[in-house]
């Protein structure tokens, strides 16, 4: 008796829920949805404009500036930690924020900086005393973290950095340096 009368609760909660939400009405709830959860990961990943291929070609072909160093900043393009940027700063100045296979090329007067690349969860920073004529490679990247993802950033070599930089987009940066 018990078991029926479970039953007949369940079926009548069904048409119940059937005639206060119509299929089309579920539909169009699902879409919207949908929506609402893509466009904050369109957004995440649309923050930093590329740089015309030209630019980005020229960047990559690695040219040494005689009274000033050179940084490169990358992210290679792997899937993990996808969906939203790391963000850049150097010296506490907002540069941009990196997705996978972009990178920031910046030259610099020599002296000492200091990159940090962050998420809303994780932050990570390293500091190269910048000298003319030389090249620098810092590889970042992102990792499953509980909200957002977490960052690393490591120095590379400069064989490792122009192999990992080639497959890459260059970023406009929004640091500039007086």
């Amino acid at each position: 008796m018990k078991r029926a009368t479970s039953r007949l609760s369940i079926e009548k909660s069904v048409k119940m829920a059937s005639s206060i939400l119509p299929l089309k009405s579920c539909i169009k709830m699902k879409k919207v949805l949908s929506i609402l959860i893509m466009v904050p990961l369109l957004f995440a990943c649309a923050g930093t404009s590329k740089a015309p291929v030209d630019r980005s070609e020229e960047a990559k072909k690695f040219q040494v500036n005689s009274e000033k160093g050179v940084v490169y900043l990358y992210r290679t393009g792997r899937a993990v930690g996808a969906a939203g940027q790391i963000q850049v700063k150097i010296d506490g100045i907002d540069a941009g924020g990196t997705g996978p296979g972009t990178f920031f090329r910046w030259e610099l007067k020599p002296g000492k900086y200091t990159f940090m690349s962050y998420t809303p969860e994780s932050s990570k920073v390293i500091v190269i005393d910048v000298k003319a004529k030389e090249q620098y490679f810092l590889r970042q990247d992102a990792r499953l973290g509980l909200n957002s993802g977490r960052v690393t950033l490591v120095e590379k070599s400069e064989s490792v950095g122009m192999k990992e930089v080639s497959g890459c987009k260059l970023l406009i940066s929004a640091y500039h340096q007086d």
